[in-house]
């Protein structure tokens, strides 16, 4: 469990796999502890730690997508009609005093607004569930630990960690968390209609906590709908699915909390992720954050926590970035990052008032690496970079996950202001691994 000290209180960050003993291999579910710490990144620069004099990637996805105001026609009377409505079906103060029959027919109002959602969350989790795994673990030859009891059956004893997944691709694609199948010497993969499947092939990568199991079978397999990461926003209700402490596709609700939340989740895991408050706990690890579509737009991650269990918050790895990293290791078996050797702070508010860039939004760039494609595009100190790739640069941690995910070896735009002045240019990104 990773501890993370803030206004002299012990916050615990933690995967959310079910381990024997283990919490995500953090923290046990019995009160056990682990040593390991990691540092709190410093919010405003960003640098992943590579061995590599690297600057401006770490693991980050993008999604403080803003939203532009809607507005809509009005015939004059069609506001005011809306109004006396609400007001008509809202409940008073003191409904005791109405009289029993406007009583009862408020009462029907509400069941009905009530029922509209509850079907929503029911359409939406139908959809995906069939397509929710569980997958069991043997990561030690023994272990006399309690949670096999908790996992139960003497068919099941032979494993130590659970999790969860979410089938992909009907040929058996398995998409997951990387901590959940991490040192697995045996895995096995539960379908809700009650199929069980070994695995073909798995592979990981560590950086991005992603991983992909191949099933071996020949079945063609329900598959989730994958939706997008880019147009999600705060309030909006979603939907966890996964094996918590076992329990076979249970789903919890909730809202989006935040997104584009740039966190370090160990010493190798960081980046931008949908911060939710619908209930992930042990075993929900791998299983997918849904919309009200029934569409994955995250993978559930980690919750930060002070007692090991769920306490409102939770972190899910944004489906955009999970469908590159998923790509990458399809057909190269491993994830290749563009470079730029750029190294990026936020832009001071002042600033971007000064350039009138309407808000603060952009990446300055405090620093280069000689040699590297950033300098020999022509990118110098204090640059504000505002786009790149044709794509709106909201900060320095969606600059780095662009960049990431960009072409290699070809001529890329550019757009930064300089002296308060708009430059183009290009640049050719390198390869970084």
């Amino acid at each position: 469990m990773i501890r993370i000290k803030r206004d002299s209180a012990m916050w615990q960050l933690g995967f959310c796999a079910l381990t024997a003993g283990l919490v995500c291999g953090a923290h046990s579910a019995w009160g056990q502890a682990p040593s390991t710490a990691a540092s709190a990144v410093a919010p405003n620069s960003v640098d992943d730690g590579s061995d590599q004099p690297e600057l401006d990637s770490h693991e980050s996805d993008v999604d403080a997508s803003s939203s532009e105001p809607q507005s809509s026609a009005d015939d004059g009377g069609t506001a005011s009609a809306k109004l006396g409505k609400d007001r008509e079906t809202s409940l008073p103060d003191d409904a005791l005093s109405l009289a029993a029959p406007r009583r009862e027919e408020l009462a029907r109002q509400a069941v009905a607004r009530a029922r509209d959602m509850s079907l929503a969350f029911r359409l939406a989790a139908e959809k995906a569930m069939p397509s929710v795994v569980k997958i069991l673990c043997r990561t030690r030859e023994q272990s006399d630990s309690p949670i096999l009891d908790v996992i139960g059956g003497s068919d099941e004893q032979v494993f130590d960690s659970v999790g969860s997944g979410v089938i992909v691709s009907e040929d058996g694609i398995v998409l997951t968390n990387h901590h959940v199948i991490e040192e697995a010497t045996r895995i096995e993969v539960r379908l809700p209609d009650g199929r069980e499947f070994g695995v073909r092939e798995t592979k990981s990568d560590p950086r991005s906590d992603l991983a992909i199991i191949r099933l071996d079978t020949e079945e063609r397999l329900p598959m989730a709908d994958l939706g997008s990461s880019r147009d999600l926003h705060v309030g909006d209700w979603v939907l966890a699915i996964g094996s918590p402490f076992t329990l076979d596709s249970s789903v919890s609700a909730g809202i989006i909390s935040g997104t584009g939340r740039y966190r370090q989740l160990s010493s190798v895991v960081t980046g931008q992720f949908i911060q939710t408050d619908a209930a992930i706990n042990p075993g929900n690890s791998g299983g997918p954050l849904l919309d009200l579509d029934g569409r994955v737009i995250g993978i559930n991650t980690a919750i930060s926590t002070r007692t090991g269990a769920f306490q409102g918050i939770g972190f899910a790895i944004p489906i955009d970035r999970a469908k590159w990293i998923m790509s990458e290791l399809l057909e190269y078996g491993e994830v290749r990052r563009a470079f730029i050797g750029v190294g990026t702070a936020k832009v001071p508010y002042a600033v971007a008032r000064q350039i009138g860039l309407g808000r603060t939004r952009g990446a300055m760039v405090n620093r280069l690496v000689p040699g590297y494609p950033g300098e020999k595009a022509g990118l110098q100190v204090g640059d504000l970079i505002v786009e790149f790739n044709g794509q709106p640069i909201d900060g320095p941690a969606e600059f780095a996950e662009i960049v990431q995910q960009s072409p290699i070896g070809e001529p890329l735009p550019i757009v930064v202001f300089r002296g308060g002045e708009r430059v183009e240019m290009e640049v050719e990104l390198t390869s970084r691994r």
